[in-house]
Parts: structure tokens; sequence; C-alpha cells
């Protein structure tokens, strides 16, 4: 194929591609490593309760402060590695990022000094931030259009699984050795995530980045090898003709390019919406234990309260899977946004336990659906040269308000105008992330070049 047919047609041959084993495996390689990044995640409590049970609580700096040193990882690693993700490549991000995952893990697990276990875990949260970038990052430029919303919400129904799972885990290793369990736990996350690493040999470079770096005859020789093994598949002779395309330029990828005219439209729309949706989210899970121990009930069916509440994610983000690709992305996500308002609050003023405990459930059925829209919509908004360093940027910031949003409601606003005043602030939350995504662009079905 000439340089030109290359040039023009990269992107629609990937398009054209019916659903293969090569898509499953690439989307299993993909996941798996997300997993093990979320068995720490979603279970970052149970891991500060774990270290209180072996190193006690002493005031001042105990292992609460591990929240702080996780999200704070977070945050540079995905401002980082989004970064280095559009300077040297989706699959060599996806290496250095599982390394610097796995192995702090796999070392704080044999440590008997807490500083250097939260040190090494804030080391771990630069690959557990940088994760979730890459996920939404690849997938969006390998699934075809019509269904890499559905493909991405059905990597995020399989992660939720890591939160139950790991509490499992730590239930069971909390039992037979008591004062090590959280070894045990570190452990586990780390050699998982080092066993994907290997896995992740076999991954493909994104020919869609490769474009945009003008390595016109790498990328078509990636694609060779896939259409070769997907017609040996299907017993196939030859492949439709992929559809015209627009030219992508070569262009380098600098920063400040996000704030360019065309771009930093989107740009700003995403950073108020990252700022934002994390406070709701993070502000009502952090909400429900409250407003539980608020109506005076038992610590014991607190936990079996809020396990029900939480299983919302799960259904939540499995219901999602057949809603995310026959909707327009931004006003799935306004709904979902609107509703969790409507349910949270609904929850939050209920006379009656069992119809408070199907509205919490309600809500985190909604947050989920809520997050499965976002993570596509943004990575799939911006340029290819630029996809990483704006999904990577927009999650930093997210995981900043993640530090200090959450914190603000459950304290002082709780604390001094209870549990109204609290969902009072998160509606002017909920209002500003309408207004804001009223302004984004439609993306649902549309080639990642045309958005």
């Amino acid at each position: 194929m000439e340089k030109q047919g290359q040039l023009e047609n990269i992107s629609e041959r990937l398009e054209r591609l019916p659903m293969s084993r090569f898509h499953w495996n690439f989307l299993w390689m993909v996941t798996a490593g997300e997993w093990f990044d979320t068995i720490i995640l979603l279970n970052v409590g149970i891991i500060v309760a774990l270290l209180g049970i072996h190193f006690g609580y002493p005031p001042g700096k105990g292992p609460i402060i591990l929240f702080s040193y996780t999200f704070f990882g977070m945050l540079f690693g995905a401002l980082i590695l989004g970064r280095l993700a559009d300077l040297y490549g989706r699959r060599t991000m996806y290496f250095f990022n599982l390394l610097i995952f796995g192995i702090p893990l796999i070392v704080a697990s044999f440590m008997n000094n807490l500083q250097i276990i939260e040190a090494l875990i804030f080391l771990s949260g630069m690959g557990i931030g940088a994760e979730g970038v890459l996920m939404d990052t690849f997938i969006s430029e390998i699934m075809p259009k019509k269904t890499r919303g559905k493909r991405l919400a059905l990597a995020y129904t399989l992660v939720v699984t890591a939160a139950p799972i790991g509490a499992l885990i730590a239930t069971f290793t909390q039992r037979l050795i008591p004062n090590d369990a959280w070894r045990v736990f570190l452990a586990f996350a780390g050699v998982g995530g080092l066993i994907v690493w290997v896995v992740r040999f076999k991954m493909i470079e994104s020919p869609r980045w490769l474009e945009s770096k003008g390595e016109y005859d790498k990328a078509s020789k990636i694609l060779d090898k896939i259409e070769e093994s997907i017609m040996k598949e299907y017993n196939l002779s030859s492949l439709p003709e992929p559809a015209p395309s627009k030219e992508v330029k070569q262009e380098k990828s600098r920063y400040t390019d996000l704030f360019k005219k065309g771009v930093r439209g989107k740009t700003f729309m995403m950073f108020i919406f990252m700022f934002f949706q994390s406070a709701l989210f993070y502000g009502f899970t952090g909400l429900v234990p409250l407003f539980l121990a608020h109506r005076g009930i038992n610590l014991n069916k607190i936990f079996a309260f809020t396990f029900v509440i939480y299983t919302g994610f799960l259904l939540g983000s499995f219901f999602n899977i057949f809603v995310i690709d026959k909707v327009e992305r931004k006003w799935g996500l306004i709904v979902s946004i609107i509703l969790v308002g409507i349910f949270g609050l609904i929850f939050a003023f209920s006379n009656n336990i069992y119809l408070a405990l199907l509205m919490g459930f309600l809500t985190t059925f909604s947050l989920w659906n809520m997050s499965n829209f976002y993570h596509q919509y943004n990575a799939e908004i911006f340029p290819t040269h630029l996809r990483g360093s704006a999904t990577g940027s927009s999650y930093a910031i997210s995981r900043f308000s993640t530090a200090i949003l959450p914190t603000f409601i459950g304290t002082y606003v709780y604390k001094n105008y209870g549990i109204g005043g609290a969902f009072i602030v998160l509606w002017v939350f909920i209002l500003i992330l309408v207004v804001d995504l009223l302004l984004g662009p439609k993306s649902t079905g549309k080639n990642l070049e045309e958005i």
C-alpha cells in the first residue's frame, strides 16, 4: 500500500474490522491490569484498617495518611505517564506503569516501617493513576467506533468486581493471620500486576498513535498482521475495502496544544467536569456511612447496608454496557448526573430506611453509569497526538479534587449544616456539571478523527 493510502486509511482499516480474538485478547490484557490496580484503589480503606491492626493508630501520621499518599501518587502518575504516552507510545507506558505499580507493593509487603510502606504505596499510586488513563486511551483507539463505548463499559464492569473480591480476600486473610493480613493483600495485588506485565509483551502499539507520529509503515505492518489473523479466524479471502478518511496530519505533541484554538474549549470543559464529578462521586459514597450512622443504625448494620447500596456500582456498570453506544455520550452523562441528584436527595431525607436503601442503590447505579460515560467521553473527544496528555491531566484534576472536596463536604459542611447542607452543595456541583456538559461536542458512533 502506498504511503498516501496508508495515510488516509489507518483509522478506516481499524473501523471496518469485525470483533475478533484479537480484540478480545487485547481487551483482556488491558482490563486485567486495571483490575489489580482497582483492588488497591477501591480497598484503600481496608488496607488502612489492616495496617492499623498491625501498627496501631498513633496520633498524627497513622495509617489514615495512606489515603493522601495513594491519591497524590495517582495524581502524579496520571499527569506524567499520560503525557509520556503521547510522546513515547501507549504500549511503552503500559510496561512502565505496571512495574511502577507492582514492584513497590511487593517490597512494601516485606517492610516493617510504616513511613516506608506509605512512601512505597505513593509510588504504586502513580501506577494506579496512569492505568485508567492508558486504558481509556488505548481501548478508544483500537475498538471500532460503533462498539468502543460498550467494550470500555464491559472492561469497567469486570474491573469493579475487584472491590468485593478484595474485601473477601482481606476478610479471610485477617482471620487467618490478623497481624499480617495487609502483607498478603499488597503482595497479591503486586504479583498480579507483574503477571499481567509479562502477558502484555504480546500487546501491539496503537496504529492510530503511530500514524499521528508519521510512522505509517509500522502502523500498516501491525494492521497487516491483525487483518491476516482475522481473515484466518473467519475463513475469509479478503476484508471490505476501507472507506476514505480524512488525512491525519503528523503533529508534534506539545502540552500547550491543549490550550490552542479548537482544542482548549474541550480541555477546559473536561477540566471543570472532572473537578466536580469527583466531588459528586466520592462525596456521595462518603456520605452513605455518615447518613446511616446519623439514623442511629449500629456498626454491623451500617456495613451490611453500605454493601447493599454499593452493589449499585456493579449493576449500574453492567446496565451501561447495553446503552452507552445507543445514546449520545454527553446526554447520557447529563441524565445520569441529574438522577444522582434526585435519588441522592430522596436517600438523604427519606424517613423509611428501606426506601433510603433503594434510593442509595439507585444513586450508586447512576453514579457508575456516569463513570462509564465519562471515561469513554473524556478519551474520545481529543485528537490522538494529545489524547494521553488530555486524559491524564483531567484525571489528575479529579484526584486533586478527590483529596479536598469530599473531605470538605464530609467534615465542615456536614458538621455545620447536616445532611441537608451537604446535599445542597452536591446539587450546586450537579448544576455546574450539567451547564458545563452542554458545551461539549457529540461523539457517539463517530470516528475519533471526526470528533
